[in-house]
């Protein structure tokens, strides 16, 4: 078929449709399945395509047009037209989902990743999905880099917004992912902090009659996060059986553990109450771990009350890191473990790992305390034996 020939269509031995033929004005040549078996069909698809490919190349018609003319396509052949949203409406569809399925913190993490990313593509935003070209998702990773935000943070609102397109891509509203073609920024990890026994004890002292006094413990003694250790109930304590039962909202599922002697002795005493709660911590449980005057701020002036060291460092953006938040209590405990010889697949189970990758970043072993393995994780109170 030479250019300025009309377009036709081909029967392809190994197919039941047609298929169409036909050349773009710099001479390239096409053949694409129209998906039908009637032949006038097929090629009333094929003349429509030829003309809509030379309008294009000659800048005769836009984006919007051409989606028409598609459309209008579809509709000859008794097909449902394409209904692309507009950036901002796919957005604000997949928050609306994620404020359904996930937790309240990080349904606004999500949020502001989303926000940002409309801000930047400024008037592009209300324009349909299919206009957004890896170009900018790039720019707007650059952007975020300039604001000397750190690694880490980049690579996570892009990966927030791949998902976002990861989900149009499924169900066929774009045909690839712009954002999976974006090479994401090197992060430079920051190794955890980890508490020792004594400051552990420290730490108590300092929270003597509060609730924070039951998160430390919580959080020592079963390696739970914060969100979930204020979040703990009642009636997932059983102090007859010497078990605790919480969620992991994180990987939503339930971690079940053996209560340590201290931390039976302490959720005893707290149970005599006669003030009927259904969270262990109360007051704790309304508040949010983010902001200046949320959980894990407050925990970090505990630390400094107790006049330990945040061990704060410069991370890769303008934000410091402080190496011992209440994570850091995550880590001692299964370090604690690791250091009295419980074996991976046990701490795993108690931590509830996904993998030993993931485990291992949370181990802080020290060789003197590998010669003795058999030792069992230390209490708060020495003169005693830990069970």
């Amino acid at each position: 078929m030479l250019a300025g020939e009309m377009a036709s269509v081909f029967k392809r031995p190994d197919s039941k449709y047609w298929h169409a033929g036909w050349r773009s004005v710099d001479g390239t040549f096409h053949l694409r399945s129209t998906k039908h078996e009637d032949r006038s069909k097929a090629l009333g698809i094929a003349l429509e395509w030829e003309r809509v490919d030379r309008k294009v190349a000659r800048g005769e018609m836009v984006e919007t047009q051409v989606r028409q003319v598609i459309n209008d396509i579809l509709e000859k052949v008794g097909e449902p037209a394409i209904d692309v949203p507009s950036i901002r409406a796919w957005f604000g569809e997949w928050i609306k989902d994620k404020e359904a399925n996930k937790t309240e913190n990080t349904t606004e993490r999500y949020r502001k990743v989303v926000d940002d990313f409309l801000a930047h593509l400024e008037e592009r935003a209300d324009r349909p999905l299919t206009v957004l070209t890896p170009r900018h998702v790039q720019t707007f990773m650059a952007k975020r880099q300039k604001q000397k935000v750190s690694a880490t943070t980049v690579n996570l609102d892009v990966k927030i917004i791949r998902s976002a397109l990861n989900r149009a891509r499924k169900q066929g509203l774009i045909q690839t992912n712009p954002a999976e073609a974006v090479d994401l920024p090197e992060q430079q990890s920051v190794e955890r902090g980890t508490f020792t026994t004594a400051e552990v004890k420290m730490l108590l002292t300092q929270a003597t009659g509060t609730e924070w006094e039951t998160v430390i413990m919580f959080a020592y003694f079963t390696g739970a996060r914060l969100g979930d250790c204020v979040k703990i109930e009642w009636d997932h304590v059983n102090l007859m059986d010497g078990t605790l039962k919480f969620l992991e909202t994180k990987n939503k599922k339930w971690i079940t553990v053996p209560l340590h002697t201290d931390l039976q002795e302490h959720l005893s005493k707290l149970a005599t109450s006669d003030k009927p709660q259904k969270y262990v911590t109360p007051h704790m449980s309304s508040l949010g771990p983010g902001g200046r005057h949320g959980l894990s701020e407050g925990f970090k002036r505990i630390v400094t009350k107790a006049g330990l060291d945040l061990q704060t460092v410069q991370g890769t953006g303008i934000r410091k890191i402080s190496k011992r938040t209440f994570h850091a209590l995550r880590h001692s405990f299964t370090s604690a473990l690791a250091n009295a010889g419980v074996s991976p697949e046990l701490r795993m189970k108690l931590t509830g790992h996904k993998s030993a990758e993931i485990h291992r970043g949370y181990t802080h072993l020290e060789m003197d305390t590998l010669k003795d393995a058999m030792k069992k994780m230390p209490g708060l109170n020495p003169e005693k034996p830990a069970n």
